[in-house]
């Protein structure tokens, strides 16, 4: 599809949905240059008017506010803040449905994550949230050079099976330039197939997961396919997000295509908070958000660095205000070379998934079982383990809400999507504790953290 022809099936779609991605957009790219006090008084204005929808719609809230002694007009400067408690996790997930103002705006939506700590919550968005979350992704592409409607690949997740509204989706994809690479299954067969597909395709940039590039560059290299065609067909740029990316990584693929690779960082429950620009500066998108750091074990304010603190301006839906994230960062106000007077961030611990390998030789990479996770009622944690061929473990610990029949559809959905004759043996447990360093992790793949080292990547009768 022509670039721009994409653009407007965009926009159109966006109307459609009842989201002012565009105008939004347009108010991004302004505020960016502000100078910072003018920034810091939109902030202020925008965290007076959250607020004051929390305590008028949501009880609470109110209830919080009420117990503190907090009233809406007592919030007179971006450190009134500080008079909140944390949010935990925990409690957006038990008092979800005391947090949501339901008339906020149009498509209220109850949507399903499991982050950097595999625990599952659930948390309300609408069209408000959303168009103001891809306005501020669009500006972070924009950044890199890359604008709505020009070719990207998502090289990303795709569903087991696909349902009607799963293939209409996809279509629309393909129709605003954003064809889908299932990035969640890899084998040396279909990476061989992935790069004829982006030769021909020619996209200017391919999105994805940074574990999934650096497994398929693994996998070429392997069967000597030369990825540096895809620059030459007109890959200009990688954009990645999800995992940590690391200055190892973002070497190992920009060897490989010969091309810059830009980081984002985002959460679901918090949006888009930050994107690297063409100075691979992490800018935070502060016109949306508060960020704050505090020791993660005193809980006290800390200076740049520590546990990221989010509250999220754009979310008067389900106000997500002082919520601890669980990742550690630094925080800056650094001035960067391209001269937008946004704040930084470096993010120095967070979200790692790491691959599950088949006996018929399939790399399936771990934020697939995320998907998997959220589609069953009542998972509160979970991990997947693989410490011999042929052999997974999934551990689950789970609420009320998980159903009788539960194990036997987590059992089914990863019998599924692993598409192998795999033992699969799903056991509940009361916890699922962090590694000693402190990460969660969706997945602990001994067999292909052993693979990788040696350079196995097929069948085990092909190795």
């Amino acid at each position: 599809m022509v670039p721009i022809l994409a653009r407007t099936l965009f926009r159109i779609q966006e109307r459609l949905l009842g989201r002012r991605t565009f105008a939004f957009l347009k108010e991004l790219e302004a505020s960016q240059w502000w100078p910072r006090d003018r920034l810091d008084a939109l902030r202020l204005r925008r965290l007076q008017d959250l607020v004051s929808a929390a305590y008028e719609h949501t009880p609470y809230w109110r209830g919080v506010m009420d117990e503190r002694g907090i009233r809406p007009q007592d919030i007179q400067s971006l450190d009134d803040l500080q008079r909140f408690p944390l949010l935990e996790k925990p409690t957006l997930r038990t008092r979800r449905e005391e947090m949501v103002w339901r008339d906020e705006g149009p498509r209220l939506t109850l949507v399903r994550t499991s982050g950097s700590t595999n625990e599952a919550l659930q948390f309300y968005t609408n069209s408000n949230r959303e168009g103001e979350i891809n306005a501020a992704r669009i500006r972070g592409h924009r950044w890199i050079g890359v604008d709505k409607g020009e070719k990207e690949v998502w090289f990303w997740g795709s569903p087991v099976e696909l349902d009607t509204q799963t293939r209409i989706k996809h279509l629309r994809d393909r129709l605003v330039n954003e064809p889908l690479t299932n990035g969640f299954e890899l084998t040396p067969e279909r990476v061989a197939g992935y790069v004829e597909q982006w030769k021909r395709w020619r996209p200017k940039c391919i999105f994805g997961y940074p574990n999934s590039f650096v497994l398929l560059i693994q996998m070429a290299e392997k069967q000597g396919i030369d990825l540096m065609e895809v620059k030459r067909c007109g890959l200009q740029v990688i954009s990645t997000t999800s995992e940590m990316l690391g200055e190892v990584n973002r070497k190992i693929i920009t060897d490989a295509f010969g091309v810059p690779v830009y980081d984002s960082y985002g959460l679901r429950e918090g949006g888009l908070v930050a994107h690297e620009c063409n100075h691979f500066t992490m800018h935070t998108n502060d016109e949306h958000l508060i960020l704050e750091t505090v020791d993660p074990d005193t809980l006290d304010p800390s200076d740049g660095e520590g546990e990221l603190i989010v509250t999220s301006l754009i979310s008067r839906v389900m106000p997500v205000i002082r919520y601890r994230t669980g990742d550690i960062v630094t925080l800056s106000d650094e001035p960067c070379a391209c001269g937008r007077s946004l704040g930084r961030i470096e993010i120095s611990g967070g979200r790692i998934a790491d691959f599950v390998v088949t006996g018929d030789g399939k790399w399936v990479v771990g934020y697939s079982f995320i998907y998997i996770c959220r589609s069953v009622p009542g998972i509160v944690k979970f991990q997947v383990r693989q410490e011999e061929m042929g052999e997974i473990r999934v551990l689950l610990a789970t609420d009320e809400n998980f159903p009788d029949d539960g194990v036997e559809r987590v059992t089914r959905k990863v019998r599924a999507r692993l598409g192998s004759d795999d033992v699969i043996e799903v056991e509940l447990v009361d916890d699922i504790q962090p590694a000693p360093s402190g990460k969660y992790r969706p997945v602990v793949g001994e067999v292909a953290e052993a693979l990788r080292g040696s350079q196995r990547f097929g069948a085990p009768e092909e190795q």
